[in-house]
């Protein structure tokens, strides 16, 4: 198998996001323009817990070098742990209360609205060549549709696998094989039997015959390769109930371009879409898959709690070792319990963050096995286990917390996010956001059952800048919500090309004055990046002042300049986040510091007397601008034209001078002032 090893690089099929939504990778980009084929092994009722001690050099090989998930299947009253759901699952991408295909009576399927993945290929790309070959016929004669190429039965494991060593020999593109033999092993002696431990050896055989086929194939192809199951097996033979044995299912892959590893989040219907995005072909929203292809499969926050999961507490069903629970949220996250009472089962006081081999086996038939979209680690309000442990008086009431989400600016964004909400008494769920800390508003209220990927619409305030979300759970004795995978999506911000307002506030006066004060004030709609104000003098920029505005849509920008004597222009504008800048205002203004002078006059008509005293006394005023004030012992006069230029004859009785001392205040324009003291006889 060296060529096959140089062409395919092992992994696993991702899992689905919430959503499958997002385009896909095309082919050519994945294997360095190669062309890209694929190909899928399905093993009828192979337990992934019996894989590792069984005779599979084969599937070890695959395991070992690429990427490896296990998970579990639903129950009922979603469908049984049977053939014709799980087989379905794989090849249409979504789960049974979708396609409708609950046991093998295939009685009403919904293929027309879910078709399998090799049909979307040819109704995509009609010239690939495109094949099923299967032990079980209803596989080759019902799931898959008729505008597939080719539907072989094999009639037993060893017609199938010659089958498709010949179909893949002869040129196919894209190859569905299902062996069925380790299912019948398990119905006669389950997973507990040495025909099982046969069974499955002699089906890597036929893997490895399989393989060989597509290492014989020409260098400068590409292949996907998938393995995986539709069931488990009890260890005393049969399935089709709900227990982990029966439930438990996995997923292996080789191909290029992904990285290998163990996942916990994969999940038997992200097959089809993994298979389509290696192709080039990219899910439609419309199709509405509950699967996606591993290049889109991203982590929530939930799953960063894996590390923290503890083993039971109160519980007693889940098994001793397993670390399923925690009511440590992640970052950014938090529950509100104020509401809650004290006591009940530990594990669910509130909102608790767990994974389906936990959860669900706190007691089985409950419904808890239908939470088929929520992956690895989800958060779950269990009311109706909590309520198994006495308490204080009270419903369960608690509230899961979202962090606040930035907002790019768009008008409406979409909160998605899958959930499973199952009524069964007094209960209500609501999911509320709230904007910029303000008050929540409710934007959906549950009132039945709800098992889906849900994305919620909503208007955004104009100039919002975060959303927050709410999950509110009460219940009596009731039942349970599951929420997992919680993404707020957002249209990128609309080009802004308005440009802010910016207004000059002070100076409001063209001066003179000793200082000035700078106030700007700006307005955005989007959001003020900074408001900027500078002075010149001649031309040339002698002081710079600006305030950074962080995204406000409306600010302040204030300033004290102290400048030199002179005339000067201010200039000032604002930029917003996307670099619009404000029609720049201009104003001109004069700075004056210097006080005014008050000298005597001299000569016997204006000042009489000397020595400091004086029966009548006369000042020549001077300033660069204009006196505008002259207050003598409190008695002010002001010209209105600010024309003062002397102040003569003062003896007592005039302008409220007095014999003895006296004091003159002489005040410019600028508000400068010069104080002068005389006496008078």
């Amino acid at each position: 198998m060296s060529s096959f090893r140089k062409r395919a690089v092992v992994v696993a099929t991702a899992a689905a996001c919430l959503v499958s939504t997002l385009s896909v990778i095309p082919a050519a980009a994945v294997g360095d323009a190669k062309p890209v084929k694929t190909l899928v092994v399905g093993i009828d009722g192979a337990s992934f817990d019996f894989l590792d001690d069984a005779d599979m050099p084969n599937l070890d090989a695959l395991m070992a070098r690429g990427m490896v998930s296990s998970s579990n299947l639903y129950g009922t009253p979603l469908a049984g742990t049977i053939s014709g759901p799980g087989w379905s699952t794989i090849a249409t991408g979504v789960w049974p209360d979708k396609h409708n295909v609950v046991d093998n009576n295939f009685t009403s399927p919904r293929y027309d609205l879910y078709p399998d993945y090799l049909s979307r290929i040819e109704a995509a790309q009609p010239a690939r060549s495109t094949a099923v070959v299967a032990t079980w016929a209803p596989i080759a004669t019902t799931i898959f549709g008729s505008t597939v190429d080719s539907r072989v039965q094999g009639g037993n494991d060893a017609g199938t696998t010659a089958k498709a060593v010949e179909t893949i020999a002869g040129g196919a593109d894209d190859v569905f094989v299902h062996l069925d033999e380790v299912d019948g092993a398990g119905h006669s002696t389950g997973t507990n039997g040495a025909a099982y431990a046969r069974a499955l050896a002699k089906a890597d055989g036929e893997i490895g015959q399989i393989l060989a086929a597509v290492d014989a194939r020409p260098d400068d192809e590409e292949w996907l390769i998938v393995v995986t199951a539709d069931h488990g097996h009890t260890p005393t033979g049969g399935h089709g109930g709900s227990s982990p044995a029966e439930r438990k299912v996995f997923v292996v892959a080789a191909g290029p371009g992904i990285e290998p590893g163990v996942r916990n989040d994969v999940k038997i219907s992200d097959v089809a879409p993994t298979v389509l995005s290696a192709v080039g072909i990219a899910a439609d929203p419309a199709w509405n898959l509950d699967g996606t292809a591993l290049s889109a499969l991203a982590p929530d926050a939930f799953d960063s709690l894996r590390p923290v999961l503890q083993t039971r507490a109160d519980e007693t069903r889940p098994g001793a070792d397993v670390l399923g629970w925690t009511r440590s949220a992640p970052e950014g996250w938090s529950i509100d319990n104020s509401r809650m009472p004290s006591g009940g089962v530990k594990e669910w006081s509130g909102w608790s963050f767990a994974t389906d081999e936990f959860w669900t086996n706190v007691e089985l038939g409950q419904r808890r096995e239908t939470s088929v979209r929520a992956r690895d680690v989800f958060a779950v309000a269990d009311s109706d286990e909590w309520d198994d442990k006495s308490h204080s008086a009270g419903a369960f009431d608690s509230t899961l917390v979202s962090p606040a989400y930035p907002l790019t600016g768009a008008s409406t964004a979409m909160l998605s996010y899958a959930t499973n909400y199952f009524i069964d008494g007094p209960q209500s769920a609501e999911v509320l956001v709230s904007f910029d800390g303000g008050e929540p508003r409710s934007l959906k209220a549950y009132s039945a059952n709800t098992n889906t990927n849900e994305a919620l619409s909503f208007d955004v305030p104009a100039g919002a800048r975060t959303a927050q979300f709410r999950f509110h759970y009460t219940g009596t004795n009731s039942a349970f919500w599951v929420v997992d995978r919680v993404a707020l999506g957002q249209a990128p911000a609309p080009v802004d090309t308005q440009k802010p307002v910016a207004t000059l506030v002070a100076p409001t006066t063209a001066g003179p004055t000793p200082q000035v004060q700078l106030q700007v004030n700006a307005t955005d709609d989007v959001g003020l990046k900074r408001i900027v104000a500078n002075v010149y003098k001649d031309g040339k920029l002698v002081k710079s002042t600006q305030s950074a505005m962080n995204g406000a849509t409306s600010g302040i920008h204030q300033a004290t300049l102290a400048l030199a004597d002179g005339s000067y222009t201010v200039k000032y504008n604002a930029e917003d986040l996307a670099g619009n800048i404000a029609q720049t205002g201009a104003f001109a203004f004069a700075i004056d510091t210097t006080p005014p002078t008050a000298t005597i006059k001299d000569g016997a008509s204006f000042t009489v007397g000397s020595g400091g005293t004086h029966d009548l006394v006369s000042y020549k005023l001077f300033d660069a601008g204009k006196v505008s004030l002259v207050t003598i012992n409190g008695i002010t006069k002001d010209l209105t034209d600010n024309t003062w230029s002397d102040v003569n004859f003062l003896k007592p009785g005039t302008f409220g001078a007095v014999s003895g001392q006296n004091t003159m205040v002489v005040q410019d324009v600028a508000g400068n002032t010069t104080t002068v003291s005389f006496t008078l006889n």
